[in-house]
C-alpha cells in the first residue's frame, strides 16, 4: 500500500535545512570560534541539537514540531544578531570578518525558511489534527 503525503507537513524539507546548516556551521567553526564570545562547548551542543531535532521530525508528534520552531526561530534570532552586529561594528577591514557576517547571514535565510515551513507544518496539525 502506498503511503499518501501528509498535508502541511514540511518535515523533510525542514529537516534538510537543520542539516545543510549544521553541516556548514560543523566545515566553518573552527575558523569562527573566537568570534562567538562563548565557550566552545556551547556552539558545539547547538550543532549537535540541529542533527538531534531534524532526526525527530515527523508527522505524528506535534511536539517535536514545537520545539523544532523554537530552535529555528532563536538559530534565526542568533545568526541575525552576529551577522548585524559583525556589520555595525564596521569592521570589514579584517576579512575574516567579512566571511563571519555572510556565514551568519546564511544560515539566518536557512533558519527563516526553517521557521516558515515549522509554523506551516504546526499550522497544518493545530488546523486538522486528524492528519497524521
Amino acid at each position: 500500500m502506498e503511503e499518501k503525503p501528509v498535508r502541511h507537513y514540511y518535515g523533510d524539507q525542514i529537516r534538510i535545512l537543520f542539516m545543510f546548516a549544521g553541516v556548514l556551521l560543523v566545515v566553518t567553526f573552527p575558523f569562527f570560534s573566537e568570534l562567538f564570545h562563548l565557550p566552545i562547548l556551547i556552539p558545539l551542543i547547538a550543532i549537535l541539537t540541529l542533527a538531534v531535532l531534524g532526526g525527530f521530525l515527523n508527522p505524528v508528534h506535534k511536539w517535536i514540531i514545537y520545539i523544532d520552531t523554537l530552535v529555528a526561530s532563536v538559530a534565526f534570532l542568533s545568526c541575525e544578531y552576529y551577522a548585524v552586529n559583525t556589520y555595525v561594528r564596521g569592521v570589514f577591514e579584517i576579512s575574516q570578518n567579512v566571511y563571519f557576517f555572510w556565514l551568519n547571514q546564511i544560515l539566518a535565510l536557512f533558519f527563516f525558511f526553517a521557521v516558515y515551513l515549522c509554523i506551516k507544518t504546526l499550522r497544518g496539525k493545530i488546523l486538522n489534527p486528524n492528519n497524521p
